[in-house]
């Protein structure tokens, strides 16, 4: 009978994993060899070990899986299902019996996996953009309370419900407030500051120059807010054909805004850092983030564009994959944050760099053999 063998010896790494290494982006004539293995107490018990003949850089097959460097890798698909499914993260942790820190790790690891992951189908979706009209609109929410609201601004496919890009930016606490709530908002305000009255627009303008192509006619869908134009006025993308909508029209399959509606929609029914008057919302800004990438990939990738027609995927719709996915499939293999050509802000948001002023000592993400 022969001897059952374990698939990670029959693995083949597809380039060197050390950033500095020649081989790291192009594996063009790359030779390794094997250095024995080690073994573990979770499954696959045997990992069979490399060496770099260029660097010298000693790795592993488990330096190529998304659960490199963890001790419970079994949590990761779970743990990924249940964020895209409303939960709370202590309600997350006592399910699966591990501490409220641990479910917080992994959250952002699947963060950044998918940050990178939406980054690297970036080019196929820009290429397809101006096929269909572009909608975009912002998600009031809020982190670390509601002294500290936040505005989510994204860019949806009118048709496929394809999720382009997002961005997050901070506003000042408005609308009806007591005087008890003024006298705090204005003391908050001098101690840590007042955010940006003018960032949205500078957001927008980013969030428009790094998806649209300046010289292809796109119909853009927007509501009537001033930030949205004035951000229009400074790309100068005289091919966008701007479209306006009142936001009081009912928001119906009728409305031209109807795509980005119905997304931030399941932001509010599939995230519960965004239910209204919920204790589970997010504490950082930076947290914001890392959980809406995992939500964005989520709903190009993996649920169906329509509820009663489960047929295709957003990404499928546009032409970004051949195929619905699965949690396994996005988990599937390791990305490596120098191997893609990433924006600014999407690097910036790899790296938790957008901290909040509310929050002391924030730990930037500066681990260069993690992910």
């Amino acid at each position: 009978m022969p001897r059952p063998t374990d698939s990670r010896v029959t693995f083949n790494p597809p380039h060197c994993p050390n950033l500095d290494c020649l081989f790291h982006l192009d594996s063009t004539g790359w030779r390794f060899k094997r250095a024995g293995f080690y073994r573990r107490e979770a499954r696959p018990h045997r990992i069979q070990r490399y060496r770099c003949s260029h660097c010298h850089r000693a790795f592993s097959s488990q330096t190529f899986s998304t659960t490199y460097w963890l001790r419970r890798p079994d949590l990761l698909a779970p743990v990924f299902r249940a964020e895209v499914a409303g939960s709370g993260h202590r309600q997350i942790a006592r399910q699966f019996g591990i501490v409220h820190a641990t479910v917080q790790r992994l959250i952002e690891r699947l963060g950044r996996h998918c940050l990178l992951l939406h980054e690297a189908l970036r080019k196929r979706a820009r290429i397809r953009i101006a096929a269909e009209p572009i909608v975009m609109d912002g998600l009031g929410s809020f982190a670390g309370g509601q002294y500290w609201p936040l505005e989510l601004t994204g860019l949806v496919g009118a048709n496929s419900y394809y999720s382009h890009d997002f961005v997050i930016t901070e506003r000042r606490r408005s609308g009806s407030m007591t005087d008890l709530q003024k006298k705090r908002r204005a003391a908050y305000e001098k101690r840590i500051g007042r955010p940006d009255s003018k960032r949205l627009t500078h957001d927008v303008a980013e969030l428009l120059r790094t998806n649209l192509p300046g010289d292809t006619p796109v119909e853009l869908r927007t509501d009537e807010k001033s930030e949205y134009r004035t951000a229009l006025k400074r790309l100068r993308y005289d091919a966008i054909k701007h479209e306006t909508t009142h936001s009081k029209v009912p928001r119906t399959a009728k409305n031209p805004l109807f795509a980005i509606n119905a997304h931030h929609m399941f932001v509010r029914h599939s995230g519960a850092n965004h239910k209204r008057e919920t204790v589970a919302f997010s504490k950082r800004i930076q947290a914001v983030i890392y959980r809406h990438a995992i939500f964005q990939i989520w709903r190009n990738l993996v649920k169906a564009a329509s509820e009663r027609q489960p047929i295709e995927t957003p990404a499928q719709r546009i032409g970004v994959t051949r195929s619905p996915w699965n949690v396994g499939r996005v988990l599937e293999k390791r990305l490596f944050l120098g191997r893609l050509d990433l924006p600014v802000r999407v690097r910036a948001s790899y790296q938790g760099e957008f901290t909040s002023r509310f929050v002391r000592c924030e730990r930037l993400h500066r681990l260069r053999l993690a992910t």
